[in-house]
Order: structure tokens, then sequence, then C-alpha cells
């Protein structure tokens, strides 16, 4: 056999074949590549309706940061929000403070964070009649991530509107929390 000959393998010489296989690997590479398309485009999309919906409701900051606990709160309409955050190195210390709900308020959406390497770092949020809503200690056993959402019905409105209560107490605590209030 020559060393450029066309050899037949059934009803199609090997070079035919090979550039079916040629252009069937085209063809998954481009498909790939429109998949990826499509997935970026999605998510361009998606982003972009978030940083609208975002642009719509921003209102500048308020609040102060000293290097104690960062607090700060924003608001549109009946929308609020109000986040705590601090860290300890060894150190035990407590927090206490309000937030108000008011009767405009529909939805209600409490989240804490934290991570403790050693003490303990216990995060009380009582509801505006003075009953616990959310009693959580964070120790070095596990990282805690809470977030629970509320809709508040007419008939129930009692129970959420007025101004909660929260308290932050920390152990010999070494580790950090966030605990975030948001309303609308």
């Amino acid at each position: 056999m020559a060393p450029f000959e066309t050899v037949r393998f059934g009803t199609l010489d090997v070079p035919e074949q090979e550039q079916i296989e040629f252009q069937r690997q085209q063809m998954k590479e481009q498909q790939a590549k429109t998949m990826e398309l499509e997935r970026a485009y999605t998510e361009q999309a998606r982003d972009l309706a978030r940083a609208r919906s975002v642009e719509r409701a921003y209102i500048p900051m308020t609040g102060y940061s000293s290097g104690e606990p960062f607090i700060y709160t924003f608001g549109q309409d009946n929308q609020s929000q109000l986040t705590i955050r601090n860290s300890f190195d060894g150190d035990s210390d407590t927090a206490e403070g309000e937030f108000d709900v008011d009767e405009s308020t529909t939805h209600i959406r409490c989240t804490i964070n934290g991570k403790a390497n050693a003490g303990k770092i216990n995060i009380k949020v009582l509801y505006p009649g003075g009953k616990v809503f959310k009693d959580l200690s964070i120790t070095s056993s596990a990282q805690i991530s809470f977030s629970q959402s509320l809709t508040i019905k007419e008939e129930e409105k009692k129970k959420y509107i007025g101004s909660w209560s929260y308290r932050i107490t920390a152990d010999k605590a070494e580790g950090s929390y966030t605990l975030s209030f948001m309303t609308h």
C-alpha cells in the first residue's frame, strides 16, 4: 500500500470518516461554547435584575463605625434594615438594643451568622411583647447560619408590630457574629 493511498472501510473512505469525525468534534465544541454563552447571558440578566432592584431601593447609608460594632440602617417607604457586627479576641461583653417594626410592615426577615473559635457568643432576639423569637449560642462546635422570614397577616399584627429587642453576650469569646433584621 502506498503511503497516501485511500483505504475503503464499508462505504466510506478513511479520509471521509476522519472528516466526518472532525466535523462532529467541531459541532460538539460549538455546542459547548453556545451553552456557555447562554449560561453567561442568563447570569448577566439575573445580575442586572438584582442590580436594578437594589438601585431602586438604595438610599445613602447612615450610621456610625468607630472600631466598635458596625451598625447601619437604610430604608425606603416601609423598608428598613438593621445590621450589627462584632468580633472578639477573648473578650467578654454585652450589648442590647431595639428596633421598631411599624404598622405598614408586611414582611420580616431575621438573619444570624457567627463563628467562635473559643468561648461563647449568645444572641437573643425578643418579640415586642418580650417573648423569645430566637436564642442562639455560638460556640466552637459549629459555625451558625440562621435565617427566618415572616409574612405578617392582619390578624397577627399585635405580635409583630412594635419594638423588638436584642441582647448579645460574649463570654471569653474568640470569634464574630452578624445580626441582621430586615422589614418591608
